[in-house]
């Protein structure tokens, strides 16, 4: 009997994939999480209006999977002013119709979407969150975030983020409950599960690092109880969100630090756990954190990307995506969870020879959103475009001169994720983004933005929205 013809670039990325809860995604691509920025005070409620805009575009895009960006748990914590929070009166009007309307226009072209839930921890900044002055943000164990040597590092950091104080059990049934309620409100509204955000140095993460958990209690001291919290989060859920919810978790690979940190080793067996639990429908890999020095996601801002596509071949990987490496020993688990494999992609053929290799199911597309949001439909899944000219537009951010002139690190090194948010607030706003804006000209918009709405309130802004060293979500 004759083989079966090779599947094409194409094809490879076009095939559905079914979920062990028994979601069907149309396709291998997903929109990941990315902080639209948009949400008001005082209750940070899905912003309708923006989103009616954003989310009408990719839901459009023939996407396989959509998930938002992130959405806090705790209205007191949120890691940049304009995220969306999950509070205890979502469910009630007149908040809850705004999260169905939400679902509605996430989904209304047949493309799933499911929700981020996240917690910062100790990555929020004074004055993120409606809370006292004097309330620190919280962490596993006290550990201050360190970026940067200098005297005015310091100082920044210290007025910023200050020292976290340890989690009491008490603070930890809280967050639980915070990200149990959150799935609840997820699944009433009418979205496809969720996704808990594991990763990028937030608090779930933090749980799971030794550098910032350090207690000697049930929930840390060894590699087993540091994932007790992240084993405890997935038993709740699922016990009030059974299938065919879908529940994902987002892990780091590594935290990528000098010293200390999590290890690829360690990573490896939290992936394990969810992959055996029976209880999780796919797990995105990514890596990194605000001290991280080495991840690739991280470094990328400046990086040259393809002028044109790579050949797909049989005797060649190319091996397009940061944490192909690590995926691969995942793999090896011949675990029946799909790995989504986030940051690096550019091309078609370097997302099919990922899905062919094996080294993937699921191929995560952040920064590539917000530059060109119907990349699906209009190039990747398109017959019309050969596989050399099917490849993503550049990446580089301009104008990055200008982050190295601020002499603050938590500053300057967190311009140019303010590219990314500025792209969103535009196409929130209707518009088009707009890839050649440098950091310069985000940078001005943002004080005459500031400005109009008066001083006081500018500082403030300044203050909320740094995003600390973060190179957000996606790719």
């Amino acid at each position: 009997m004759e083989n079966p013809p090779k599947m094409n670039a194409r094809d490879l990325i076009a095939q559905p994939l079914t979920l062990p809860c028994g979601l069907v995604l149309p396709n291998r691509l997903v929109k990941c999480p990315m902080q639209e920025t948009l949400a008001v005070e005082p209750f940070y409620d899905p912003p309708i209006d923006k989103f009616e805009n954003l989310y009408t575009q990719w839901a459009a895009a023939d996407y396989g999977l959509i998930i938002t960006g992130q959405v806090q748990i705790d209205i007191r914590y949120l890691s940049i002013k304009g995220d969306v929070v999950c509070h205890e009166h979502a469910l009630e009007e007149p908040h809850f119709s705004k999260w169905k309307r939400w679902a509605e226009i996430s989904q209304a072209k047949g493309s799933p979407c499911i929700v981020q839930l996240a917690h910062p921890g100790r990555m929020s900044p004074a004055g993120a969150g409606n809370r006292p002055a004097d309330m620190m943000p919280i962490c596993p164990s006290s550990v201050p975030v360190k970026l940067g040597d200098t005297w005015l590092d310091k100082m920044a950091l210290q007025k910023v983020l200050g020292t976290p104080r340890a989690c009491t059990l008490e603070d930890i049934d809280d967050v639980v409950a915070g990200w149990v309620h959150g799935a609840r409100v997820a699944k009433e509204a009418g979205f496809a599960g969720c996704q808990l955000h594991g990763a990028h140095g937030f608090l779930l993460s933090q749980f799971l690092s030794p550098y910032t958990n350090q207690r000697t209690d049930d929930y840390g001291g060894s590699p087993e109880k540091r994932l007790t919290l992240l084993k405890r989060l997935v038993r709740e859920i699922r016990a009030v969100c059974p299938p065919p919810y879908c529940l994902s978790v987002k892990l780091n690979s590594a935290d990528y630090m000098a010293n200390g940190g999590l290890s690829q080793d360690e990573g490896l067996e939290q992936v394990r756990w969810l992959a055996e639990c029976g209880m999780v429908d796919f797990v995105e890999i990514s890596g990194g954190n605000a001290e991280q020095t080495s991840s690739k996601l991280h470094n990328s801002f400046g990086a040259k990307t393809i002028d044109k596509a790579p050949q797909l071949s049989e005797s060649t990987r190319i091996r397009e995506a940061y944490f192909t490496e690590f995926a691969e020993k995942v793999q090896a688990m011949h675990s029946n969870v799909p790995i989504q494999l986030s940051g690096g992609f550019r091309s078609r053929t370097g997302m099919a020879d990922a899905i062919d290799s094996g080294a993937c199911q699921l191929i995560g597309l952040g920064r590539t959103a917000v530059l060109d949001p119907d990349i699906p439909r209009a190039v990747l899944l398109n017959p019309a475009v050969p596989d050399d000219a099917a490849f993503a537009q550049s990446h580089i951010v301009r104008g990055q001169w200008f982050a190295h002139l601020i002499p603050v690190k938590v500053v300057g090194s967190g311009l140019a994720i303010q590219f990314f948010y500025y792209n969103m607030r535009r196409l929130g706003n209707g518009l088009r983004s707009s890839p050649n804006a440098s950091i310069p000209f985000v940078v001005f918009e943002s004080v005459l933005e500031t400005v109009r709405s008066g001083l006081v309130s500018s500082l403030g802004r300044v203050l909320q929205g740094m995003p600390l060293g973060r190179a957000g979500e996606g790719d």
